[in-house]
C-alpha cells in the first residue's frame, strides 16, 4: 500500500470557532421556470396537425368523388329508363289503334257489340 508521507495523526478536535458554517448550495432544479415549446416539440405539433388536416381533406374529396360517381350513374339509368318509356309508349299507342284491335279481335273470334243498352234503376 501506498502511504501518503506528509500525513501525520491529528492530536486534538478542532477549535469550534475555526468551523464556519457555509449554507448549502441548492441543487440545480431540472425543470426550468419558463416552459417554452422545444424546437422537437413544434415539429412534432406541425406533423400531427399537417396529417389531420390531410386526412380530413382525404375524407371531403373520397366522400365527394363517390357522390359525383352516383350522380353520373343515376343520370345514366334515367337517360334509359326515359328511353324505355318513350318506346314502351309508342308499343301502346300502336296497339290501341282501332284497326289493329279489331284484325286481332277477328282472328279470336269476337264480334263486334251494339249500341250500348242503359237499364233503369228499380
Amino acid at each position: 500500500m501506498a502511504v501518503f508521507q506528509g500525513a501525520r495523526l491529528r492530536t486534538g478536535a478542532l477549535p469550534t470557532a475555526a468551523v464556519v458554517a457555509r449554507p448549502r448550495a441548492a441543487a440545480p432544479s431540472t425543470i426550468r421556470a419558463n416552459r417554452r415549446a422545444r424546437p422537437m416539440g413544434r415539429i412534432m405539433a406541425g406533423i400531427v396537425i399537417a396529417t389531420m388536416l390531410g386526412l380530413v381533406y382525404l375524407t371531403q374529396t373520397l366522400g365527394s368523388n363517390a357522390t359525383s360517381s352516383e350522380i353520373r350513374s343515376l343520370e345514366s339509368q334515367r337517360g334509359t329508363l326515359t328511353r324505355e318509356l318513350h318506346r314502351q309508349a309508342i308499343q301502346v299507342e300502336a296497339f290501341t289503334l282501332a284497326d289493329v284491335i279489331t284484325k286481332r279481335a277477328g282472328k279470336q273470334g269476337l264480334r263486334k257489340l251494339g249500341a250500348s243498352v242503359v237499364l233503369p234503376a228499380p
